[in-house]
């Protein structure tokens, strides 16, 4: 799907803001409210924007402890379901936010995931290693609390992606001083 300067200018609109109404988006862009429309549908339609959803505050939603959880899958566990059994059974558990296959030869797979405290996290990795002992092993768990998270936002790669859009390039380093508003 190509994209021209206006389906950009609207894909960063929505990105900075899903909630923005055609209608406020076209006034901000000079565009029409039903253009807009159109360019969100298509958008929607070429599976570039996949839905909508709530930021919520962690804190105030009770979960207090977060996890990055290090594991690997045995020999026995790439053979259960072509490996698809252990993620499925792991990935079916609603506090986890993520899990990550990577390519790894001490680890294969990074779960991120999220508790209302250190105890339910605790009885949740005793829980899996029991039930998943001959097909994972987990390697480390790192544990923070919400108020540890210092950013959690894709908008800034997002809009930067629709910027450079079409351009095929390797990122550039940004520089310490300058992120700090410093000069260099």
């Amino acid at each position: 799907m190509s994209i021209n300067d206006n389906m950009m200018n609207v894909l960063k609109a929505i990105i900075h803001n899903p909630t923005n109404t055609n209608m406020s988006i076209a006034n901000r862009l000079g565009l029409s409210c039903t253009g807009v429309g159109k360019i969100r549908d298509k958008l929607e339609t070429g599976g570039i924007v996949k839905g909508y959803s709530a930021t919520l505050d962690f804190n105030a939603m009770g979960l207090n402890t977060f996890g990055l959880i290090h594991l690997k899958v045995t020999k026995e566990g790439w053979q259960y379901n072509s490996h698809r059994g252990v993620e499925d059974h792991i990935v079916s558990n609603p506090n986890i936010i993520g899990v990550y296959r990577i390519p790894g030869r001490d680890i294969t797979h990074i779960i991120f995931c999220s508790f209302r405290n250190f105890m339910e996290m605790d009885r949740f990795i005793h829980a899996i290693q029991a039930q998943l002992s001959d097909y994972i092993e987990i390697t480390d768990t790192y544990v923070f609390s919400a108020d540890s998270i210092i950013k959690d936002s894709r908008t800034g790669l997002m809009s930067k992606m629709i910027d450079e859009m079409g351009e095929h390039r390797m990122p550039e380093p940004v520089l310490f001083g300058t992120i700090m508003g410093e000069d260099e």
